[in-house]
């Protein structure tokens, strides 16, 4: 990912991986591009939030879509009530059983949806660890790269080339996430072009 993107657009990607492993989820989908992306700092996450699209409600509306990932239908709060904590779950299981171990947990005991298909298009994330590219992911990367050739550029494309990918899936859970949130991809993605490029 590093020489495809820039330092910017990489760590949205990286944050991307690092919340679908916190989540327990096995795979790196466009949902969490998106989670990663409405709580960062530069103008396209900015106008997600000012439309509404929050690092909580998007991730509230990946847990319920979901079914939770790895701890199922039971939210953190839950777990907590009966003292279990999850984040001392993750690090003893890793400890004693590697970074990947939950993620092979999770590809273990969930089914394997439809769409799921372990090819080799993966990502690593800091810790070395590898999730597969889920629905839309690659879509989204896919996307990130005509928006910015449109422009001209060939490489490394940044974090509005990428936000727009994002917005552009049809794949996944992004689109479903971002109906529930009360906006639409297309007009997200009008509103990043506006600030790209103001009229005057």
């Amino acid at each position: 990912m590093t020489r495809t993107f820039n330092e910017d657009a990489n760590a949205i990607v990286v944050q991307a991986y690092e919340r679908a492993t916190g989540l327990g989820h096995p795979y790196l989908g466009a949902e969490h591009l998106l989670l990663a992306l409405s709580s960062v700092g530069q103008p396209a996450g900015a106008i997600l939030r000012e439309h509404g699209v929050t690092p909580e409600r998007v991730e509230a509306e990946i847990v319920r879509q979901s079914g939770g990932g790895l701890f199922g239908d039971l939210d953190r709060g839950a777990l907590a009530a009966v003292g279990v904590d999850i984040d001392a779950v993750r690090a003893t299981t890793e400890a004693s059983f590697g970074l990947e171990a939950l993620t092979r947990a999770a590809l273990a005991v969930h089914h394997k949806p439809r769409w799921f298909n372990p090819r080799p298009a993966a990502f690593a994330g800091r810790d070395g660890a590898y999730l597969p590219l889920g629905p839309g992911a690659g879509q989204a990367l896919h996307g990130a790269r005509r928006q910015a050739q449109a422009r001209g550029v060939t490489a490394p494309f940044g974090v509005e080339d990428l936000a727009l990918g994002i917005l552009a899936v049809s794949e996944g859970l992004a689109p479903p996430i971002l109906s529930a949130l009360g906006v639409q991809g297309p007009a997200m993605s009008a509103a990043i072009m506006d600030r790209r490029h103001p009229a005057g």
